[in-house]
């Protein structure tokens, strides 16, 4: 029986994650009492909310709405606030815009932080830190700042080494 990690009495009922600003994430262990008491949400609430927010999407179809089209499979937004669901995965990239801040109040977050095995969480981080590395690499390389470019690829072969 895991103990909440708030109160240490009861027994813990609820995992509860949260997502800082760098990407860093944090979980901890709360018991029904602690989890009210701090308002968290339950998902039967969240999918409750989901579809409210989907009704809402359908009694909001603004003439603009059928002027944006998906180039791949014609769906346009104003069809996607009707039915609740994308034609295809080029619709992810026609309807970025609106996307992205649906997605945040539905999710809370617009990039995907899921459960892993133990330890994949960290291997998870380091890719996506080797990967701004690289990122920033090719930027600083393309800008023609070789010294920047010099510290960027040792600090790349450090966390790759990790």
């Amino acid at each position: 029986m895991k103990l909440c990690d708030l109160c240490g009495k009861g027994e813990a009922t609820m995992k509860v994650s949260q997502l800082d600003k760098d990407g860093k994430v944090t979980e901890i262990s709360v018991c029904g009492t602690c989890a009210r008491q701090r308002g968290f949400t339950e998902v039967e609430k969240l999918k409750a909310g989901v579809a409210e927010i989907i009704a809402e999407l359908k009694n909001r179809v603004d003439e603009g709405d059928t002027k944006l089209v998906c180039g791949k499979c014609g769906m346009s937004y104003a069809e996607f606030k009707r039915q609740g669901r994308l034609g295809c995965g080029e619709c992810y990239v026609s309807f970025h815009d609106e996307l992205v801040p649906l997605v945040r109040r539905i999710h809370g977050a617009v990039r995907h932080v899921g459960r892993t095995a133990s330890g994949g969480r960290k291997q998870a981080q380091v890719k996506m830190n080797v990967q701004k590395i690289r990122e920033a690499l090719s930027s600083a390389i393309q800008a023609e700042d070789y010294e920047k470019a010099a510290a960027l690829r040792d600090q790349l072969r450090k966390a790759e080494t990790e």
